[in-house]
């Protein structure tokens, strides 16, 4: 009777090493499977997953695929559907730029309105003397340190332009940064837009595609930075402009 105890508590002790093993390796599987790649669509294919859930699956993951013209004729061939590759395709359409300080991504920040700047001296000038409208960024320093001689690497989304960014010296106030935004006065009207004072002189050199590396023509000093993109205010909405910000020490 105690030898019959003793062999079934050791067959319940294999079966949960064995139970254990299993979870262990499907929640490494899960783990690994973070990243959709080609090789994890194709497998979902195989598997009888509809599209359906294949594109859900794409849309809530972080995708890392491979869509040359041989890539797409593999899947193809490998059994996706035209629905699931067009939907792969999508994925990889960047909807903002992509941007890189000396190697290291930058993200893209909102910047909101500060108090205006010269609002008393204005009344009293009866609105001869301009109103200034600030924009501003939380924080004293930026997430990115760079160089004095930054490498600031755009990828840009369908129908932009490198134009449309240009890097701006940002003031330093304690808690936050600023950059003057536009200005209301009755002797200059109404300006929108960053002051060319503190506009930074770049240059721009295709890498191919939609990349490109912005350099400046002098050493920067050290504070505060932001790759501003032209026409992203909308004081409507409470929107003072966007960018990507970055600090040289």
């Amino acid at each position: 009777m105690r030898r019959a105890a003793t062999v079934s508590g050791m067959v319940v002790v294999i079966l949960l090493g064995i139970f254990l093993g299993q979870a262990r390796g499907y929640l490494a599987q899960e783990g690994a499977s973070e990243d959709i790649t080609n090789d994890r669509v194709i497998q979902m294919a195989k598997m009888g997953l509809d599209d359906d859930i294949i594109i859900a699956k794409i849309k809530t993951s972080h995708t890392k695929f491979a869509l040359a013209d041989e890539d797409l004729v593999a899947l193809k061939k490998a059994g996706v559907s035209a629905k699931v590759i067009a939907a792969m395709l999508e994925s990889n359409v960047l909807t903002n730029a992509r941007v890189k300080v000396d190697g290291n991504l930058v993200e893209l920040h909102t910047l909101g309105q500060t108090k205006t700047g010269g609002r008393l001296g204005s009344d009293l000038t009866f609105h001869i003397k301009s109103v200034k409208e600030k924009a501003y960024l939380q924080g004293q320093h930026a997430a990115v340190i760079s160089s004095t001689k930054p490498k600031i690497e755009v990828e840009l989304p369908p129908s932009d332009t490198i134009d449309s960014y240009i890097l701006v010296k940002m003031n330093g106030k304690g808690d936050r940064r600023e950059l003057e935004v536009g200005s209301v006065g009755t002797a200059v009207g109404a300006k929108q837009g960053v002051r060319a004072e503190d506009v930074v002189k770049t240059s721009a050199e295709s890498l191919g595609g939609r990349r490109y590396m912005m350099t400046t023509q002098n050493p920067l000093k050290s504070g505060e930075y932001i790759l501003y993109v032209v026409g992203s205010a909308d004081f409507t909405k409470g929107i003072f402009g966007k960018g990507y910000d970055f600090t040289v020490e």
